[in-house]
């Protein structure tokens, strides 16, 4: 009876293996686990939602620090986690004066669960913390709290000094529109020279977003490198009459904007720069306005 149980259990095991090899051929499975996985929404409770990508996991390296455990880093638009950052006036009696005085509640982050690739089951949360934001850019940095665990998909960044992205270019923007569990929609680029109100840069892509997709996450593919990169963080639309949105004609912070804003908050080491060892602020520490 213990033989014919065990036989059962393998042979029950080898069609399970059968089936997920199956599916796996079916599956295109790069895109999912390059573009989808790494897709997160970020949950403000009332203050709304939207979404965001996981751009870097791991332990930092810095000899003037002590093991912090593991880093994982979420990137996503300012507009999105605006309602947990708030600033005030306040009288400090140091100086004698009025001064402003920034708190940064903490937000919440779903990563999604999947069966069979493409099945969402699910998500397991985690409290992530405001590291840096800026509006002008419309981008922020949140660190998940959890310091044990590594995030297994992490976005592969477009490189410099590599040419591209290109007009033409096939696209995909992949974000949780309409708090759904993260989708893809592709497209083309459609434009690498556009500017917002203040003049910075933007790119234009066909690949329809919709509200909730903010923060999440624009892919070109590179052939050379062989892998789906991440080009731009979705952030608008454009409109027309009474405010009707026009979900195709849609608008990314650039790749050029993605680099730029971590360095100039000292967390260049996702990039690959040298880490400058700039501590993430306490939960109920005063920050100074940045604009």
């Amino acid at each position: 009876m213990t033989r014919a149980i065990a036989i059962a259990a393998i042979s029950a095991a080898l069609v399970v293996a059968v089936l997920m090899s199956a599916a796996r051929a079916e599956a295109p499975v790069k895109q999912i686990e390059e573009m989808l996985y790494p897709t997160v929404m970020v949950d403000l409770g009332r203050s709304g939602m939207g979404s965001g990508t996981i751009i870097w996991s791991g332990r930092r390296q810095h000899e003037s620090w002590a093991d912090e455990g593991v880093w994982s880093l979420v990137l996503t638009n300012h507009h999105v986690v605006a309602g947990a950052v708030q600033i005030k006036k306040e009288f400090d009696p140091k100086v004698g004066k009025e001064t402003q005085k920034e708190t940064r509640r903490p937000v919440h982050i779903r990563l999604w669960d999947y069966n069979d690739y493409s099945t969402a089951v699910g998500t397991t949360g985690r409290v992530g913390r405001i590291l840096a934001w800026d509006k002008g850019r419309d981008l922020a940095l949140v660190r998940l709290d959890d310091s044990e665990r590594q995030i297994e998909h992490v976005a592969a960044l477009w490189p410099e000094h590599k040419g591209g992205p290109y007009l033409f270019q096939a696209t995909w923007a992949v974000g949780s529109g309409l708090g759904n569990p993260p989708y893809p929609t592709s497209g083309l680029l459609s434009g690498i020279s556009g500017k917002d109100a203040q003049g910075r840069a933007l790119f234009m892509s066909s690949a329809p977003i919709i509200f909730g997709n903010s923060g999440g996450s624009l892919w070109a593919y590179s052939k050379p490198r062989d892998r789906y990169e991440m080009i731009g963080v979705p952030s608008m639309v454009s409109a027309y009459g009474w405010g009707t949105a026009v979900s195709h004609v849609a608008w990314s912070r650039p790749i050029v904007e993605i680099r730029a804003f971590p360095r100039e908050n000292d967390f260049g080491f996702i990039l690959g720069d040298a880490d400058k060892a700039k501590p993430p602020p306490d939960e109920d520490s005063d920050h100074a306005d940045k604009d």
